[in-house]
C-alpha cells in the first residue's frame, strides 16, 4: 500500500517509469525549451525528487579598476562606517569672520540670543523695562485718556457712578411742538404704569344719519348682552302667522307639526293596532303545527335546561 504522505494524489507513480502512450510531439529543435515548460506542473508537488537549485550570482562586469571601485562603493556604501564610528574626521576649518560694521555691532550682539536666553531662564526675576512716554499731541490727550479703559471699567463694575451725558436740545419747529410732546412717551407711561386709574378720555359724538339710528342702536350690543346674561328670561318674540293655503295645505301643515310622530315615539301602545288575520289551519293537526311553529317548544327546552347546572369533573373531557 502506498503512503499518502509522499504522494500528491492516489496512484501516483513515484518511479516515473510508467508513461501513457502518446503521439510523438511535433516540436522543432529551437522550441524544445518552451515545450518542456508547458508539459505541466504536477511534478512540482513531489519535493523529494525536485529540488530548487539557486544559481550563483553573475560576476560583475567591471572593465577597469575605477569601475570596480564604484561597484564596491555602491554595494557597501558609507553609512555603515559613519554610524559605526569608523569614518574619518572632517578637517577643522576656522569659522568665517563676521561681516559686521562698527555701527551694527549692537544689532549683531542682540541677535546672538543672550536676551532671549535670559528671558526664558530668569522669567519673572528681571526688572521691568521702563515704559516709553506716549507720543500724544495736546489736542488728543482727552481721547488718549478715554482709550485707557477707565470709562469701560466704570461701565462694567460701577455703572451707577457714571454721570448722565448731556442731552442735546431737540430740533423741533414751533408747529410740531405738540407732536414732540406726545412722542416723549408721557401718555404711554400713564397707560402702562397707571392703567385703570387715569380719567377716561372724552368720547366723540357718533356721526350717525337719521335713517341709520336704528342700526346704530343695534350695534351697541344691548340685545347680545341680554341674550348672554338674561337668557330664558326675555319675552319670546311673536311668531309670524303661518302662510298656509286653504284646503290641502292645512292638512300638510298639521302633519309637519310632529303630532303623529310624537305619538308614535312616546305613545305607541295606545295607538290602534291592525286586526290580526285569521289562522289558516282548519284541522286539529294543523293547529298543533301552528302552535309548535310559534316557538313554544323551544322556549320550554330553554326553560328546562336552565334549571340544571353542569359541574365539570377534573380529569374528564366534556
Amino acid at each position: 500500500m502506498q503512503k499518502a504522505a509522499g504522494n500528491p494524489y492516489p496512484g501516483f507513480d513515484q518511479s516515473g517509469e510508467y508513461l501513457t502512450p502518446r503521439r510523438a510531439p511535433r516540436v522543432r529543435p529551437e522550441a524544445e525549451e518552451y515545450a518542456g515548460k508547458h508539459q505541466g506542473s504536477i511534478n512540482l508537488f513531489n519535493s523529494e525528487k525536485h529540488t530548487h537549485v539557486i544559481p550563483p550570482p553573475p560576476s560583475p562586469r567591471c572593465a577597469t579598476g575605477e569601475a570596480r571601485q564604484n561597484y564596491e562603493m555602491s554595494r557597501n556604501g558609507l553609512v555603515g562606517s559613519l554610524l559605526g564610528g569608523g569614518g574619518q574626521k572632517p578637517p577643522l576649518q576656522p569659522p568665517p569672520a563676521p561681516r559686521v560694521t562698527s555701527e551694527s555691532e549692537g544689532i549683531a550682539e542682540a541677535h546672538k540670543g543672550r536676551s532671549m536666553n535670559n528671558l526664558l531662564t530668569n522669567y519673572g526675576k528681571n526688572a521691568i523695562s521702563p515704559r516709553p512716554n506716549p507720543r500724544v499731541k495736546r489736542e488728543a490727550e482727552e481721547t488718549a485718556d478715554v482709550s485707557r479703559g477707565n470709562r469701560m471699567n466704570a461701565l462694567m463694575h460701577n455703572p451707577t457712578l457714571i454721570p448722565d451725558a448731556p442731552r442735546s436740545m431737540p430740533r423741533v419747529k414751533p408747529e410740531a411742538e405738540g407732536n414732540a410732546v406726545n412722542g416723549a412717551g408721557a401718555g404711554m407711561a400713564k397707560v402702562m404704569g397707571k392703567y385703570g386709574q387715569t380719567p377716561r378720555s372724552q368720547r366723540g359724538v357718533p356721526r350717525v344719519k337719521p335713517e341709520a339710528s336704528d342700526i346704530a342702536e343695534l350695534g351697541k350690543g344691548k340685545q347680545m348682552e341680554g341674550l348672554f346674561h338674561n337668557y330664558g328670561k326675555q319675552r319670546p318674540e311673536p311668531r309670524a302667522a303661518p302662510k298656509v293655503k286653504d284646503g290641502t295645505g292645512k292638512d300638510m301643515a298639521n302633519l309637519d307639526q310632529g303630532l303623529r310622530m310624537s305619538k308614535l315615539m312616546h305613545e305607541g301602545d295606545r295607538l290602534p293596532q291592525d286586526p290580526q288575520p285569521l289562522p289558516r289551519a282548519s284541522s286539529s293537526a294543523g293547529r298543533r303545527n301552528l302552535k309548535k311553529s310559534q316557538g313554544s317548544n323551544i322556549s320550554n327546552i330553554f326553560a328546562e335546561n336552565s334549571k340544571w347546572q353542569i359541574v365539570p369533573k377534573a380529569g374528564v373531557r366534556n
